[in-house]
């Protein structure tokens, strides 16, 4: 029995990590996908690291790929996708509500890398959206100023707070108005190719 179930871990393991080596400008660099499932939240990551690394000490990047935090009605849902250009990674990131739930994000993230000719990883960009609670929930933070001008000077230093917050909290250059609804539309593009992809594959 002991054997049996020693075998089913194993298993387990083997199917719940995946890895890669992609050669990029001439370098290589290891792909790491691992599921993971901690407290309410399920997911799946995706780390780069050195392809000389066979040990997976240093993590060059990360990426979540998929994250469903909550009970079965009401979850935030975080999904991803990466694409490879030439020598640039592109990370598309959305963040959806599934439910009653208003205390979670809704948005996207564009952020861009360049992989240089020795190797080196440099961030080109990062552009991102957030709401992140709903409109009605919590009518006394900056957020809904996205909504409505702020007309006095202390519904402007609450609506760059929330801005400033957001930008260090998800790791961007907040866009607005018809910059954020491309945004949006280029990572729901993104996430549809994937899925093309996959079916393709099959």
């Amino acid at each position: 029995m002991k054997r049996i179930l020693l075998l089913f871990l194993i298993t387990t393991s083997l199917f719940s990590q995946k890895q890669k080596l992609l050669d990029i400008q001439g370098h290589s660099f290891l792909l790491f996908e691992e599921d993971y499932d901690e407290y309410d939240s399920k997911g799946k990551t995706v780390t780069f690291y050195n392809g000389e690394d066979s040990n997976r000490t240093e993590a060059l990047l990360s990426f979540v790929l998929n994250d469903v935090t909550g009970g079965c009605n009401d979850k935030s849902i975080e999904k991803g996708v990466y694409e490879l250009s030439g020598s640039t990674i592109i990370f598309y990131t959305l963040w959806q509500r599934v439910g009653s739930i208003d205390d979670a994000p809704f948005g996207g993230r564009v952020k861009s890398y360049e992989i240089s000719k020795n190797g080196e990883i440099k961030l080109l960009s990062s552009y991102l959206y957030i709401e992140e609670h709903t409109k009605e929930s919590n009518s006394g933070s900056g957020m809904r100023f996205l909504f409505e001008s702020p007309k006095r000077e202390e519904d402007k230093s609450l609506f760059l707070t929330y801005i400033s917050l957001i930008e260090k909290r998800y790791g961007g250059e907040f866009v607005f108005d018809k910059k954020s609804s491309k945004l949006i539309i280029a990572v729901r593009e993104a996430l549809k190719r994937q899925v093309k992809a996959v079916w393709k594959s099959r």
